[in-house]
């Protein structure tokens, strides 16, 4: 983590510079400190993959369900990077748009864990 935080503040001290001598690099350089930050993560991604994996094989949830929760936790990070990282540049009604767009994703990937619940209550009620 320190190597994330260090990598973070330097990325950040060079943005902030550029933005004061140029402010055409500005965009280049935030766009890329973000790509930088997001391929770290990958590590920590990986890890959480890994356990998530586990948790499956232990429990015997479908892995249908299983996909389903990672796709809808992975689109709502990214949507939150790309959201905070447009507004970075000014572009805040173009952010909140993204915003919406990730919602309406989330929920139409979150459909068939929906079908199964109310097949579920359904059959409970019956």
């Amino acid at each position: 983590m320190i190597k994330v935080i260090s990598i973070v503040l330097i990325c950040a001290l060079l943005v902030v510079y550029l933005k004061s001598i140029n402010s055409e690099m500005y965009f280049i350089a935030l766009l890329g400190a973000g790509i930088i930050v997001l391929s770290i993560s990958f590590e920590y991604v990986s890890q959480l993959f890994n356990f998530f994996n586990y948790l499956v094989d232990f429990t015997g949830i479908d892995k249908d369900f299983y996909l389903i929760i990672f796709k809808t936790v992975a689109i709502g990070y990214l949507v939150e990077f790309g959201a905070g990282t447009v507004t970075d540049m000014g572009l805040k009604s173009l952010a909140d748009k993204l915003v919406f767009v990730g919602k309406l994703a989330i929920f139409s990937i979150s459909l068939p864990i929906l079908y199964a619940i109310f097949n579920l209550l359904l059959r409970l009620i019956q």
